[in-house]
């Protein structure tokens, strides 16, 4: 995001508007580096879209009053509620920063969610993380690390750790996502990815990416066009493969896969349901 221009921004979000977007994630690396991200923001609410930013907090003491209010799903990440642990994960000092920032965002009334990525190696950490957002009325969001290429995703023994843990308050996972990962990820003969459909994807250059960020095949310049791709008969035909590219076999990349649960009606559709209904009682009504 770090190149990404506010008037390519500004020419975007009403394009996006007029295709039927609804959401837009400002995302990174880290999004605060940006020093127009709170002027994207304002523009994104004057466009009444809702709006998502995941910190590692480095940034967000200095620049926290600047976006109060303009973040409707402000996460910040946090591994470990051992320090020296979380740094060695995340960065040098960034466990700190966390601690300050939680407490200035609630100071001017915000409500961030923890973001805990789970691995193999670290899921045991979920316990102390929960205590610590339970006590602070935040959500923990556990995100399982994802598999895509060569990377090792998580095992079951640790996801079956996660779901114990999962069912106390203010600790969110998708159901959903986790019997993904029980299945062996995405089958590339029935997927079900809709990383297309669900998500359109804009690197900071202000391309297209498609299939989509990660295994981006293809980078169209937008020019201020962004209607008419998306409408073109190329768009429309990679959109009728997506979820069965070679790479798609075994994906369990969250961030594409928690929208796609809402896109069939079947167990994973009612699993995310389900975990989004949990969410949504323990943060606004708990």
């Amino acid at each position: 995001m770090a190149d990404s221009s506010l008037e390519d921004v500004s020419n975007n979000l009403p394009q996006l508007k007029k295709i039927g977007v609804k959401f837009i994630d400002f995302t990174g690396g880290e999004p605060l580096l940006h020093p127009d991200l709170a002027d994207m923001l304002k523009l994104a609410k004057m466009h009444r879209f809702y709006t998502s930013v995941t910190t590692n907090c480095l940034l967000y003491p200095e620049r926290a009053k600047e976006l109060k209010g303009l973040i409707d799903l402000l996460h910040f990440s946090l591994d470990s509620m051992d320090e020296q642990e979380n740094d060695r994960i995340r960065g040098q000092g960034l466990f700190a920063s966390v601690m300050r920032s939680i407490e200035m965002a609630k100071s001017l009334g915000e409500r961030p969610d923890l973001l805990f990525t789970a691995t193999s190696s670290n899921f045991l950490a979920i316990d102390d993380l929960a205590r610590f957002a339970q006590k602070q009325k935040l959500m923990l969001i556990v995100n399982p690390v994802f598999k895509y290429s060569d990377q090792t995703s998580i095992t079951i023994d640790a996801l079956d750790y996660l779901e114990r843990v999962g069912r106390q308050k203010y600790v969110y996972m998708n159901r959903a996502l986790h019997q993904l990962i029980r299945h062996g990820g995405n089958n590339r003969s029935l997927p079900r990815c809709r990383a297309i459909s669900s998500a359109i994807v804009i690197s900071p250059q202000n391309t297209l990416l498609l299939p989509c960020f990660h295994h981006a095949q293809l980078a169209i310049p937008i020019q201020n066009h962004l209607v008419e791709i998306i409408q073109s008969h190329a768009y429309q035909r990679i959109k009728r493969q997506q979820g069965t590219f070679p790479f798609c076999q075994g994906c369990t990349i969250n961030c594409y896969f928690d929208p796609s649960f809402l896109y069939e009606l079947d167990r994973y559709f009612w699993l995310s349901l389900f975990s989004k209904a949990k969410y949504a009682m323990d943060k606004y009504l708990g």
